[in-house]
């Protein structure tokens, strides 16, 4: 990559985790699980203390319009 790419997605990087730092913890578990840790709904469910894997889903996609909200924000 180039100098500037590198720049580019060290920005990228740094405005994703200041919106995942500006969310409650359990959607910051939710979102590191799935997108960081690539976890499965089961696994999720199992690690976090969801009753089914569809409600690990359903917190999951709450989170990450949580943290698109944030990225907008943070424009």
């Amino acid at each position: 990559t180039t100098p500037f790419e590198a720049a580019v997605r060290q920005q990228q990087l740094d405005r994703y985790e200041a919106a995942l730092a500006s969310l409650d913890p359990s959607d910051r578990e939710l979102i590191v699980a799935r997108l960081e840790l690539e976890l499965t709904y089961e696994e999720m469910a199992d690690a976090l203390g969801k009753p089914s894997w569809n409600a690990a889903r359903m917190a999951t996609a709450r989170a990450l319009l949580r943290l698109a909200e944030a990225l907008k924000r943070g424009q």
